[in-house]
Formats: structure tokens, sequence, C-alpha cells
């Protein structure tokens, strides 16, 4: 096989060419919209997406989520329905996404177990729920696993084009996404390091150029610097500051925000986390397994310390995990023909539950709290209205009283439309 490599275990890993990266687009572009249309919501009622509706209406090139906001609306606008335009939007980046993960995949096992790697993910409910209501999380593992991929292909044997796939890739996601382009940089970093300077310094030409294409007119349709300035100041006050651990506390903050990573890495990859060690253990066997090693945790690492210290909000957050611990789930599973069974048989339980879980807003007790939280990225909860989310959800045995009857007073937050309006 040309361009393989051999683990200790005998088997080729054998680099995927265009027309299968092709094919692997259109299968996944059919599956997200088999399964993904059926469950999509029909109107925006979830408080990020009435949001992201307001802020389209406003601003061609809003604040935040420049690129997402501002391809969503011109997709809205070309079939005519603002809210339609953002689910296309997300189907579109899950395939990509799907085509990501497998390519990243094919770096690292055999063609059967990335496939079927890649099929766990399609069928994680939150990976599920993102491509079929307005979020722009599934970008997330996009971005992430082609730089993985480049990283790992650069050890290999690197390529001329590799830094400055890196460098579009990257800029692009950070215009999408802006902690994508602030926690993906160590990975960014060691694609530059891989090749000589001069190349490297205009890959990175090329990023600070492709940032500028979407950031000043941003700041122009935003009000320009100090306008931005002033919601930077605020947005970072009240989704930050009131947020983090200098405001909650060293315990309650990194506490509460573990249990709410883990809870939706469990609805994201569910059993899967249990062959993440085994992974470990297979990783270490094979050559060059430690500095493999050190960059899958240098790709999380990043995350992980603003997650725990300053906010975790959302389930789509883990995303920025599922790069690394899918491609050690996906090593653990073993070698041969059972590790693409097992993961096949995964993927089963994680669509069964998204399609089969019955969620229930208006039941009591912890089960109610749980459903409350994350099993809203099911089938039956994903087109169901929730009510008011009670911050006591999170409340941990060291936590603050909250002001104003259980509610925090961060826990609206203010609209970029609002913030400028001042």
């Amino acid at each position: 096989m040309e361009g393989a490599t051999i683990d200790r275990e005998g088997e080729g890993v054998a680099e995927p060419t265009a027309r299968m990266v092709l094919a692997a687009l259109a299968l996944a572009t059919v599956g997200m919209v088999a399964t993904r249309v059926p469950v999509w919501r029909p109107s925006a009622f979830d408080f990020d997406e009435v949001g992201y509706l307001e802020t389209i209406a406003a601003y061609r090139f809003p604040m935040h989520h420049t690129l997402f906001l501002a391809a969503a609306r011109a997709v809205g606008e070309w079939v005519g329905n603002s809210y339609r335009g953002f689910l296309i939007l997300d189907m579109a980046v899950s395939a990509l996404a799907l085509v990501g993960v497998w390519w990243w995949l094919r770096a690292l096992v055999r063609p059967a177990t990335a496939a079927a790697a890649t099929l766990v993910l399609g069928s994680a409910p939150v990976f599920w729920s993102y491509g079929a209501m307005a979020g722009n999380y599934t970008a997330i593992p996009l971005v992430g696993s082609i730089l993985l991929g480049l990283a790992v292909r650069g050890a290999r044997a690197p390529r001329r084009w590799h830094p400055f796939a890196a460098a579009a890739v990257l800029a692009i996601g950070t215009g999408y996404r802006q902690d994508i382009g602030t926690f993906w940089m160590p990975v960014f970093l060691v694609v530059l390091w891989q090749h000589r300077w001069l190349r490297s310094a205009w890959a990175g030409v090329l990023f600070g150029a492709l940032n500028l294409a979407w950031a000043l007119p941003m700041l122009r349709d935003v009000g320009g610097w100090d306008a931005y300035r002033a919601a930077s100041r605020e947005f970072a006050y009240n989704a930050g500051y009131l947020n983090s651990v200098w405001n909650l506390g060293v315990i309650d903050a990194p506490v509460r925000y573990a249990v709410k990573g883990g809870m939706a890495l469990a609805w994201t990859l569910g059993p899967g986390l249990l062959l993440v060690p085994f992974g470990l253990v297979r990783l270490a066997r094979r050559p060059r397994g430690v500095s493999l090693g050190a960059l899958l945790a240098l790709s999380m690492l990043p995350a992980l310390a603003s997650h725990l210290l300053i906010h975790f909000g959302v389930a789509g957050y883990a995303f920025h995990y599922v790069p690394a611990l899918l491609a050690l789930a996906a090593l653990g599973a073993g070698h041969g023909a059972a590790a693409p069974r097992r993961l096949a048989a995964l993927a089963a339980l994680l669509a069964a539950v998204f399609l089969l879980y019955p969620t229930d807003y208006d039941h009591p007790g912890v089960r109610g709290n749980f459903d409350l939280a994350f099993a809203r990225h099911t089938r039956v909860a994903l087109r169901t209205r929730p009510p008011l989310r009670d911050p006591s959800s999170w409340r941990t045995v060291n936590s603050q009283e909250l002001p104003g009857g259980g509610r925090r007073a961060s826990a609206r937050r203010t609209s970029l439309s609002e913030i400028l309006a001042r």
C-alpha cells in the first residue's frame, strides 16, 4: 500500500485518495439529510437561536461567530427562510465534520475502523441534535480533526501544502467560532514547526490575511473598534468573569463545569468513553506513540483549562475533546475485524438513545434536571419547548446562594444588538 504505515499489531493504515474523500462527503451529506431533516425544528425557540435571528437581522458581519452568522444569513436569503438557513448550514458543516473526522482517523486505524468510529460520532445524540438545530458547534471537530490529521501526517511525510491548509482551516474556523482559533492554535503551531521556517512564515501571513478578511468587515459593521471593545468588555464580564473561578470560587466552578463536561461527553460518546483507557495502552505500543499522545493532550488542554476555570456552557463545548477522545476510542476498540463491529454496535446504541429516550420535562427529581440539561439533545426533546432552566440544577454543596429567587444575574445573555444599542 503506497503511503501506508504499519503499527506493531501489523495493521496497515492507508492514506485515502481524493476520490475516497469525495465519496465520503457524498455519503455524509446523504446521511445528514436523511437523519436530520425528519427531526429538525420547525421554528426557533431556544434562546441562542432567537438571538442568532435577531443578530443577523441587524448585522451582516456580527461580532461573535462572524462567519457562522454571515453564512447562515446568506443561506437563509437564498432559501427564503432565515431559520431554515441555519439548519441547512448546520447540516452541511456537520457532514464536513464527519468527513474531517474520518480523514483524521484514517491516519491512525484501518479504513473499516475509521468508518465505524465516524459512524459513532454521527449517531451521537449531541452531534445529531446540533445538525438539526441552529448550533455552530460541529465546526469544532471539523477544524480540530483536519489540524490533527495534518500534524500526524506531517510528522511522517511533510508536504508543502500542509501549513497553508492548516492556516486556511484555522482562520476560517476562527471566524466561525473565535474559541476555535484560541484552543487549536497549539496544534496549528505544531504543523508550522514541522516545515521550513520560510514556508511556515508564509503560512502565518496567510492565516493573518484570512482573519483580516472577516475581521475588518465585522469591525465596520458593528460600529468600529470602540464599539467592538465596549461590547467585548461587557460580554467578557457577563459570560466570563461572573461564571469563572474568580467569582464562583476555586472549588465550586471547576466541580460544576467538570460535571457538565462529563455529562456532555457521556451524551456524545456514551460507553465509547470506556474504550479510551484501552486506546491509551495501545497507543503506547505504537511507534512514536508518546509523541502522538502528547499531540492529543495538546489538542485538549487549552479548552480544558478554559472550561474548568472560566466557563463550560452548553454541551457543544465538549466537541473540543472529541477528535482526540474518538481517536483513542477507535484505538481502544481493538484490532482486526472485531474493532469495527464493536464501534458499529456502539453507534447503534447511541442512535437508539437519541431516537427512543423518553424525555419528560415535567418529571420531578434527578431525572427531571438531567433531562432539562442534556436530554434535550434527543428526538423528542429536540422539538419540545423546555421550561426556563433552573440554575439550581448545577448547584454543588459549596455553591453560593443564587440571588433573585434562584436565578443568577448572569444567566441571561445580552445580545449584541442590545449591547450596541445602549
